[in-house]
């Protein structure tokens, strides 16, 4: 057993807001050891992120704390805040999630990595510089010296991400918080950065806590795994035993709910967890998952606390698999069956020599000649990483770009031009829904005035009674009811923020409907039910998706086939069984290298891809992976583009490795 290095006991933390005062935190009590990794879990507002600023102590003023903190066998609630300072970043750091907001835009990467040194360890100018270049190589980032001199906004998301965890570990902490820092970031990406932090962990002899809503990222970097719901522990150890032998309903229900490898749309619907994490009175005892329990009886609160299920692995709730109440997990994975076979779709979409370059003087070229068709009633995946024009393509289709060269035909008519030379009948058929619903909704409209504006301006739907009755329709579709017609955006949660969108999107019998990535930003639970939900509403309208992710899972669920994309090219492209199944160009084998496992026993050792996509400013030449491709032939992938090799009628990919060999 490791000596602990952080020992948390019976902490309590409440915020005092005008709704009265509310428990954030309660009675959790855990302890990490030296060179030990532990997971927090759990979905929004169950505590995590306020336990984690519990420890910095970076509370709001409004929050009232009691309990121990022990770290290093001193107790951090009795610091002063000039104790704080000298333990925050130098014996503590934290990285956060959106690195974006983490960095300064008017400062360079080296004089916000160098102001760490100086102010923690009190080097001077020269050897901070030295002291940052190195923090930069230990985190496999590419010409050190030329990132020093940039500023945040010249650098991608992942390299920015990097820069946070560099300058976390600048004074060799002994414990590091990471608060979802790979959450928007590609599979790629995440999955160097995962990589990243289990080798300083041992290099560096350091401790980690790793907060996330994914039980698959949580498996790359922990060793034990904390399940957190509603600001309380209710299970906790080793992750192939939480993972095997989940005690409590709510670490089952969580992992149920995500979609991996084999958990396909036409024979499995996602487990989701209904209701949502409500706030808890500090009055407020027992079980805090009982109104969302389906194991749930009589004696649940009457029995509820933690209690030792086996060695290291304790749970408050060990009806995980009860008997005496009806299996519903079992019941919600019941195969689909659909009616009536499918019947042969026709082409609805065609992308015929599609580009799209930005800019006059300094072009960016973003998309560099897409050629695919769509058939009607079925789910296109487009997938790739941030910058290889996934999100352009939907967006042109949308009619929100208008493509630089090359034609758009959609239902036998060409709509190559921008929306505002658009039919009405076109813009009907084809609705997009965006990946952050909060900002797509208007903020000072009603759920009915958002789901009735497109109802009266495309549908010349002038009836307020009528618009209503389809309204309150739709959003019974979605899960929603009548009493959400004059809610505002700031009053749903983000699930239902996205199912409205989704019911707006949907409210006018689109053809087509553009998803770029509307499940990246919920949790697991919201997750898994609208991508419930997207599957039966085109199982039961037969509408068209273009669903744009960096999740290969989703991707891999929802899809009936897959393009993928890089640096405005594609790939591979298939069926969904043919892409998944067994890929054939490289970068496909390293995505899925990437993905990460939810069984913590079938992890795999990712393909490191070094560097970024190529520059967009530069006319693409030869194939734009070759940079950084693990199986490259020789000059002719830098000199020439790949040509497409074919392996059936439904199936390509483009590489320069023939069939036979690969």
């Amino acid at each position: 057993m490791n000596d602990k290095i952080l020992d948390i006991q019976h902490l309590n933390v409440q915020f005092n807001t005008f709704d009265g005062k509310f428990s954030a935190v309660r009675d959790v009590s855990l302890s990490l050891g030296r060179n030990e990794s532990i997971g927090i879990i759990g979905e929004s507002g169950c505590g995590k992120s306020t336990l984690a600023f519990s420890i910095m102590r970076y509370l709001a003023t409004n929050a009232e704390m009691d309990g121990k903190i022990i770290f290093n066998g001193k107790d951090l609630t009795e610091n002063t805040e000039s104790e704080m300072d000298k333990i925050r970043g130098n014996r503590i750091a934290m990285v956060f999630q959106n690195p974006s907001t983490s960095l300064n835009p008017a400062l360079t990467i080296g004089f916000q990595l160098d102001e760490v040194g100086m102010m923690h360890q009190k080097l001077n100018k020269k050897d901070a510089r030295k002291a940052s270049l190195a923090a930069l190589e230990l985190m496999n980032i590419g010409d050190p010296k030329g990132t020093a001199r940039r500023y945040p906004h010249q650098i991608s998301g992942g390299i920015q991400q990097r820069i946070c965890i560099a300058m976390a570990i600048l004074c060799k902490p002994d414990i590091m918080i990471l608060d979802e820092p790979t959450t928007a970031l590609d599979v790629t990406t995440e999955a160097v950065i995962l990589e990243s932090i289990k080798d300083l962990k041992d290099k560096l002899n350091m401790s980690l806590i790793y907060i996330s809503h994914d039980m698959g990222v949580i498996n790359k970097v922990s060793e034990q795994i904390v399940v957190m719901y509603n600001g309380e522990v209710v299970e906790q150890g080793p992750k192939a035993m939480i993972f095997e032998h989940p005690s409590h309903p709510y670490t089952r229900a969580l992992i149920n709910c995500m979609p991996r490898g084999g958990v396909v749309k036409e024979n499995t619907k996602l487990n989701t967890i209904k209701g949502y994490v409500r706030r808890r009175g500090i009055v407020e005892g027992g079980c805090p998952y009982a109104d969302r329990c389906d194991a749930r009886n009589d004696t649940c609160e009457a029995t509820y606390g933690i209690r030792i299920i086996e060695e290291s692995h304790s749970a408050a709730c060990d009806r995980a698999y009860a008997e005496d109440i009806e299996e519903t997990i079992k019941k919600k994975r019941q195969p689909r069956v659909r009616e009536v076979a499918p019947k042969e779709s026709k082409t609805i979409l065609e992308l015929s020599e599609l580009h799209k370059i930005y800019g006059t003087r300094r072009k960016i070229y973003a998309v560099n000649g897409i050629d695919v068709d769509v058939k009607s009633g079925t789910v296109m995946g487009i997938v790739g990483e941030s910058g290889c024009g996934k999100s352009t393509t939907g967006h042109m289709v949308a009619g929100l770009y208008k493509p630089t060269k090359g034609t758009i035909t959609f239902d036998g008519g060409d709509i190559t031009q921008g929306w505002n030379h658009r039919k009405a009948e076109t813009l009907k058929d084809i609705q997009l829904i965006f990946q952050n619903p909060g900002r797509s909704l208007n903020p000072s409209h009603t759920v009915e005035q958002i789901i009735g504006r497109p109802m009266q301006r495309l549908l010349h739907m002038h009836s307020k009674e009528e618009r209503r009755k389809k309204i309150i329709s739709m959003l019974h579709k979605v899960d929603l009811g009548g009493e959400y017609l004059t809610k505002k955006p700031n009053q749903l949660s983000g699930g239902e923020q996205q199912r409205v969108a989704i019911a707006r999107a949907l409210s006018i019998s689109p053809k087509m409907i553009v998803c770029d990535e509307p499940t990246s930003a919920l949790d697991v639970s919201v997750q898994a039910s609208v991508l419930n939900l997207l599957n039966d509403l085109q199982h039961d309208s037969d509408v068209t998706y273009l669903f744009i992710s960096h999740d290969l899972n989703v991707i891999n669920y929802l899809s009936d086939t897959i393009m993928v994309m890089y640096a405005g090219k594609i790939c591979e492209y298939g069926k969904r069984d043919e892409v998944m199944g067994k890929p054939f160009h490289p970068y496909t084998e390293a995505l899925l290298s990437a993905m990460p496992e939810v069984d913590p026993t079938k992890q795999k050792d990712p393909i490191r891809l070094e560097g970024g996509l190529p520059n967009p400013a530069k006319k693409p030449k030869g194939c734009p992976f070759a940079g950084r491709c693990h199986k490259q032939v020789g000059k002719i992938c830098e000199d020439q583009y790949p040509p497409m090799v074919r392996f059936s009628d439904t199936h390509y990919y483009n590489c320069h490795i023939a069939k036979p060999e690969m």
